[in-house]
C-alpha cells in the first residue's frame, strides 16, 4: 500500500474519530447527520481544515507571513459563523411558515432556534483549524528532521570515504618503503614480504569498500601487517602480538585500528638500541580494547598520538563513527609510549557486499 493511500485512510479515520469523540466523552446518544444543516456544518469544517492544512500553513505560516495567515483564518471563522446563523434563521422561518405563524414586518423573531449555533460552529472550526496547524507543523518538522539526518549521513559517508581513501595510499607508501629496504639488501625475505603485501591488498580492495567488516578479518589484516614489519626488522627488535576475540562475530569499520599499530612501528623503532613493541587486541562482549606499547624515542614520538596523516584521519573517523562511545589515552609512561583505545562495538548488522 502506497503512502498516499495510507495517508487517506489516516485522514478518514481521524474524521470518524473526531465525530465520535464528543458522544463518547459525554456518554450521550450518537446522532448521525439528518438534515442539510448538519451536513453543511461538517462540510464547512472539513473544507476549512484542508484549506488551512494544504495551503495556508505551507504558503503563509511556514514562511513567516503571519498577518496574511491569521487574516485568512479570521475570514474562515466569520464565514463559518455566518453560514450557520443564516441557515438556522432561514430554517426557523420556514418552520414558522409551515406552522402558520405570522409576524409583523418590524417584529423581531423570538429566539427559538438553537442558541449560539453560529458561535459554537466557529469555536469548533477554530479548534479543528488549530489541530490541523499542529499536525501540519509536526509533519513539516519530521520531514525537515528526516532530510537533515539524511544530509548528515551523506556528509558523514563522504567524509569517511575521503578519510579512508587517504589512509590506504598512506599505508601502501610506508609498506612499499619497507619492501624496498629488503630489496636493497637482497634479503631472502623479500618474496615473503611481497606475498604478505598481496594479501593485504586483497583485503583493502575487496573488503574495505564495505562500511563494516568482521572484526576477525580486521585483526587478521593487522596480523599480516605486523608479520610484514617483522620481515624487515632486525632480530634485536621484538614484536609481541596477542589477540583474544569473542566466539560471536562482531563488526568494525575497516582500517580503523591499523594506524595506531602502524604508529608504533613508525615512531617506536631504533635500529641501534632495539626495543620491544607490544600490540594487544582483547574483546570483552561488545567492548574492544587495543593496547599498543613501544619504546619512547626522543624527537621521534608524537606528543598526543596524532602524528601523520593516517593517525590524524583515524582520530577523525573515530569521532565521526563512534562519537562518545570510545576512550583514547596516549602518552609517555616511563621509557615507553603507551596507547589504549577502548571502543564500544556496534550491533552486528553486516553492511552491503
Amino acid at each position: 500500500m502506497s503512502n498516499r493511500i495510507l495517508r487517506i485512510f489516516y485522514h478518514i479515520g481521524g474524521w470518524i474519530l473526531l465525530y465520535l469523540l464528543p458522544p463518547l466523552a459525554l456518554q450521550s446518544e450518537l446522532k448521525l447527520p439528518h438534515n442539510f444543516g448538519d451536513f453543511m456544518y461538517w462540510f464547512i469544517v472539513i473544507i476549512c481544515f484542508y484549506i488551512n492544512y494544504l495551503w495556508l500553513v505551507p504558503k503563509f505560516l511556514s514562511r513567516g507571513k503571519f498577518p496574511q495567515y491569521f487574516a485568512f483564518i479570521f475570514l474562515m471563522l466569520v464565514f463559518t459563523y455566518s453560514a450557520n446563523e443564516i441557515y438556522i434563521r432561514q430554517a426557523h422561518r420556514m418552520e414558522e411558515a409551515k406552522n402558520g405563524v405570522t409576524r409583523q414586518k418590524d417584529e423581531q423573531p423570538r429566539r427559538k432556534w438553537p442558541r449560539f449555533r453560529g458561535y459554537n460552529s466557529a469555536l469548533f472550526c477554530f479548534a479543528v483549524l488549530a489541530l490541523g496547524t499542529s499536525i501540519k507543523a509536526t509533519e513539516s518538522w519530521y520531514e525537515n528532521e528526516k532530510q537533515r539526518k539524511e544530509m548528515e549521513n551523506q556528509k558523514l559517508g563522504a567524509e569517511l570515504s575521503l578519510l579512508k581513501s587517504q589512509i590506504n595510499p598512506h599505508f601502501f607508501f610506508n609498506t612499499l618503503n619497507s619492501i624496498y629496504s629488503l630489496a636493497i639488501i637482497k634479503s631472502d625475505r623479500t618474496p615473503e614480504a611481497v606475498i604478505k603485501l598481496s594479501e593485504i591488498m586483497r583485503y583493502i580492495i575487496y573488503d574495505t569498500e564495505r562500511k563494516q567488516v568482521p572484526l576477525s578479518k580486521e585483526v587478521e589484516y593487522i596480523a599480516n601487517y605486523i608479520e610484514l614489519q617483522r620481515l624487515r626488522l632486525s632480530k634485536h627488535i621484538q614484536v609481541e602480538f596477542t589477540t583474544e576475540l569473542s566466539k560471536e562475530e562482531s563488526i568494525i569499520e575497516p582500517l580503523l585500528l591499523l594506524p595506531f599499530v602502524e604508529n608504533a612501528f613508525k615512531h617506536g623503532i631504533d635500529p641501534e638500541t632495539g626495543g620491544k613493541i607490544i600490540v594487544s587486541i582483547v574483546q570483552e562482549g561488545n567492548i574492544l580494547r587495543l593496547h599498543v606499547e613501544n619504546p619512547l624515542i626522543e624527537n621521534n614520538t608524537p606528543k598526543d598520538g596524532s602524528s601523520g596523516l593516517g593517525m590524524s584521519n583515524t582520530l577523525k573517523r573515530l569521532k565521526l563513527l563512534y562519537h562518545d562511545h570510545y576512550t583514547l589515552t596516549a602518552g609517555p609512561v616511563d621509557k615507553s609510549y603507551i596507547l589504549d583505545l577502548i571502543l564500544k562495538l556496534k550491533e552486528n548488522e553486516m553492511p552491503d557486499s
